[in-house]
């Protein structure tokens, strides 16, 4: 597994990646915190980042939500200090795993691992809400779409619904998509 490290204090950096090597884990690079973060994952595609501060500040945390839309990855964060707030806002960021008290070498395997199981939960979680909110928005679409059709021939549900399946059929195009033309196509004649 691919690492990227974010480290703040070069002593402590020192520790951290001997407890990563030991664990096997290959450490691609170590970047400070003051270092561009997404041209660092960019440029390494590490398999997972470990960030470890004194205390995340806002600014940076506001930098992870960036980073989690344009490459996800789990993060696994590791401060000096808890702070209920920033634990909080952290795990909006995207951060899988939050640990106060620093980066103990004993631990960082089975901490790796936990940051790895939920960014995969919650990769899984975010996919299947957005299937969900597009078979949503198809559908709502394709009853307007029937609802237009049985007003303006005079059909019934099912034969306006037999329709729109049929032209799709015949264009090799989904459903909602036939539906949202014939929409496009009722407001060219309204004005």
């Amino acid at each position: 597994m691919r690492l990227l490290v974010v480290d703040e204090n070069p002593e402590r950096s020192d520790v951290v990646l001997s407890g990563l090597k030991e664990a096997g884990y290959d450490v691609v690079a170590t970047i400070s915190k003051d270092d561009d973060l997404r041209e660092g994952i960019r440029t390494h595609q590490p398999d997972l980042v470990i960030i470890d501060l004194e205390s995340p500040y806002r600014d940076y945390l506001e930098n992870l939500i960036m980073i989690n839309r344009e490459n996800p990855r789990p993060i696994a964060m590791f401060v000096a200090q808890e702070d209920s707030t920033l634990i909080s806002e952290a795990i909006e960021t995207g951060v899988s795993v939050y640990v106060a008290d620093g980066l103990s070498p004993k631990m960082v395997k089975s901490i790796l691992q936990i940051a790895i199981v939920q960014f995969t939960k919650f990769r899984k979680l975010q996919e299947e809400l957005d299937k969900s909110k597009t078979a949503l928005a198809d559908r709502k679409v394709v009853e307007r779409a029937k609802g237009l059709l049985m007003a303006h021939k005079g059909v019934t549900e099912e034969e306006a619904y037999r329709f729109l399946r049929k032209l799709a059929m015949d264009q090799n195009k989904r459903l909602a998509e036939i539906a949202e033309n014939i929409l496009s196509l009722s407001q060219l004649f309204k004005g």
